[in-house]
């Protein structure tokens, strides 16, 4: 294939709904329970909730800084490579390409086929036991996605666009919808707290519940990926990522006061679902029928949260391409379409074999339960994402001159609150015994990319390229 150009066909709209549709996936849907249980009272849900969303924000100043100088493809690599060196964007790379975004694809894609296949009378739980149309319809979902993101950047933001209105519209009808229900007190015959429910503040609890609400939030930083497609980056990528953040941080405090406000707080704690806090907040807003749809709704939320790590993350490999620092395939273009259809492929392959090679072998293979997978995602981006926001001090002080046309907001105490933040977590995670293993994963992952780092940059170098 004859390379092409990646084309600038994105404008504001699309950066906004990138920000919000990556976002909005199935967190906002089922983390909220194993929230309210990991904290002591509803006032510590509303705070984190709330305050988590705010450091996300002071982390997207820092990417805004970075994004429009630094407009090309490859975002949060291309920003770890140019303040930290070609090792570090690669290590990002690396456990991106291998874990992070196919990972997430295939969780997305499985909890995809879970909301849908019910609507249509499957036997979900026979599924889970013998896999067959869970598979099938979970590959479709990224075999779809991929060919829509094959054909143009346009038509996987179209995607996007729909997907992401739809999103917020079913949100707010369930805001304004709560408005109208008088709430405050448990059902009657309501269950006790569950035995998991923490009474007191704890460091486990804490970590539980940073841990769900920072997967909610995932994916806030895909946006930059796509600056090589933005018609004016300099402008619009800060615009789409801080006004994106801003709609995300209404959205989710506004929902959540009302699943409190429905479902009351020790009402909530006593549910065993994850599901039951929004199918509870819809059959008690609307009516009991009406709670069908609630897996629609996760559905498509899910298929949109998962559209951007085939729109925007491909666009890493792309980079690191263009870098030398990965096969030289993954830099094609297609000459028409202007989409990196190699990173696309392989990573839509990959994420495929990630869902269909469990249900193949069960006898040696197994899915992680959703909310390991979740903990190793969010603890392996924030690893970066702190770097990353880092790199904002040490690119001010090695290079003064940079053009930056957006400077990072509230500087430098924003940037280093979320530095503080994701530092804290990360070692939170990493003593808690009940996380420390999917930590330890991750780090491990990370560490096999350096013997392959060094291999592949002395074979270049040997080769003179």
């Amino acid at each position: 294939m004859t390379s092409g150009q990646l084309q600038r066909r994105l404008g504001l709209v699309s950066a906004v709904s990138i920000t919000v549709g990556a976002v909005i996936g199935s967190g906002i849907f089922l983390k909220p329970l194993i929230v309210a249980k990991s904290l002591p009272s509803e006032g510590w849900v509303y705070l984190l909730w709330v305050g988590l969303g705010l450091v996300c924000l002071f982390g997207a100043f820092a990417y805004a800084e970075l994004g429009a100088a630094f407009p090309e493809a490859g975002g949060q690599y291309a920003f770890l490579r140019e303040g930290w060196g070609r090792a570090v964007g690669f290590l990002y790379g690396w456990a991106l390409f291998w874990v992070i975004n196919p990972g997430t694809v295939a969780a997305l894609a499985i909890a995809f086929a879970d909301n849908l296949l019910p609507l249509f009378g499957v036997d979900l739980a026979a599924e889970r036991a013998e896999p067959r149309l869970r598979v099938l319809v979970g590959a479709g979902m990224i075999l779809l996605l991929a060919a829509v993101n094959h054909f143009g950047v346009w038509f996987g933001a179209l995607l996007q666009n729909v997907s992401t209105f739809a999103k917020l519209a079913a949100i707010g009808a369930i805001v304004v919808g709560g408005l109208f229900v008088t709430g405050g007190q448990p059902a009657p015959g309501a269950a006790a707290a569950a035995p998991d429910a923490v009474q007191t503040l704890t460091l486990g609890g804490l970590a539980v519940a940073f841990t769900g609400i920072f997967w909610a939030y995932e994916g806030w930083y895909q946006m930059p990926f796509n600056a090589a497609e933005l018609r004016r980056p300099e402008r619009d990528l800060a615009r789409g990522l801080i006004l994106g953040m801003l709609i995300l941080i209404v959205a989710y405090t506004a929902i959540n006061a009302v699943y409190l406000r429905v479902v009351p707080f020790p009402e909530m704690r006593g549910l065993t679902d994850r599901a039951d806090v929004p199918g509870l907040t819809i059959a008690r807003i609307f009516t009991p029928a009406a709670t069908h749809y609630l897996t629609l709704l996760i559905a498509i939320s899910v298929m949109g949260a998962a559209n951007p790590n085939l729109l925007s993350s491909p666009r890493a490999f792309y980079a690191m391409a263009q870098d030398r620092l990965v096969p030289r395939a993954l830099i094609a273009v297609h000459p028409r379409w202007g989409t990196p259809t190699a990173s696309i492929w392989v990573q839509a392959i990959w994420a495929t074999l990630i869902v269909v090679v469990p249900a193949v072998t069960p006898a040696t293979w197994g899915l992680r339960d959703f909310d390991d997978v979740t903990v190793f995602v969010v603890f392996a981006s924030f690893l970066f994402y702190g770097l990353a926001v880092a790199a904002v001090y040490r690119l001010r002080l090695q290079r003064p001159d940079l053009v930056r046309p957006y400077r990072c907001t509230g500087y430098p105490v924003t940037p280093a609150l979320f530095v503080a933040v994701a530092v804290a977590f990360v070692v939170a995670l990493l003593w808690d015994p009940a996380e420390r293993q999917n930590a330890l994963i991750g780090l491990v992952i990370l560490a096999s990319g350096v013997p392959y780092y060094r291999w592949w940059t002395r074979r270049r170098a040997a080769a003179g390229g």
